[in-house]
């Protein structure tokens, strides 16, 4: 009986933290697709974004994504005009410079490699500093996922 009772106890202790671990993912993940809505809702009104041209990171080396996206967070889209989009456009910016769920992986980023400053990026359109910003996040997800 007691080894019953002891063997029950280790697969609960197990499937407990195997789904702790996955929920942490699964946070990521979530919150990676969220910004990838919040991206293709500010594309809608990229024509009243300030037409300033803003730092946008472009083929980013492996292991310094998170680096990257934190150079697109620190930019300040502004809405060029105070017409009905620009409470709508605040709230998607605040969206984006929420900060990610941590990760073990990110942790390991800090420690591996030496990532470009923000300034160094060439600085776009918000067009395309917003279609840019959307394939960082769309890389960081396959990235999650393999």
């Amino acid at each position: 009986m007691q080894g019953v009772v002891l063997c029950l106890l280790v697969l609960f202790s197990g499937t407990v933290a195997r789904k702790s671990s996955l929920q942490g993912q699964d946070r990521l993940l979530v919150r990676l697709r969220q910004l990838i809505d919040v991206v293709e809702q500010l594309k809608n009104y990229v024509d009243d974004l300030d037409p300033e041209f803003l730092p946008a990171p472009e083929d980013v080396k492996r292991h310094c994504e998170r680096s990257a996206f934190s150079c697109f967070q620190k930019v300040q889209l502004k809405s060029a005009n105070a017409g009905d989009h620009e409470q709508i456009i605040s709230v998607l910016t605040k969206q984006l410079t929420r900060t990610l769920p941590p990760t073990s992986a990110g942790r390991r980023q800090r420690q591996r490699q030496m990532c470009p400053s923000c300034d160094s990026y060439e600085k776009k359109p918000p067009k395309e500093f917003l279609e840019r910003l959307k394939s960082l996040i769309q890389k960081m997800v396959h990235q999650h996922l393999s």
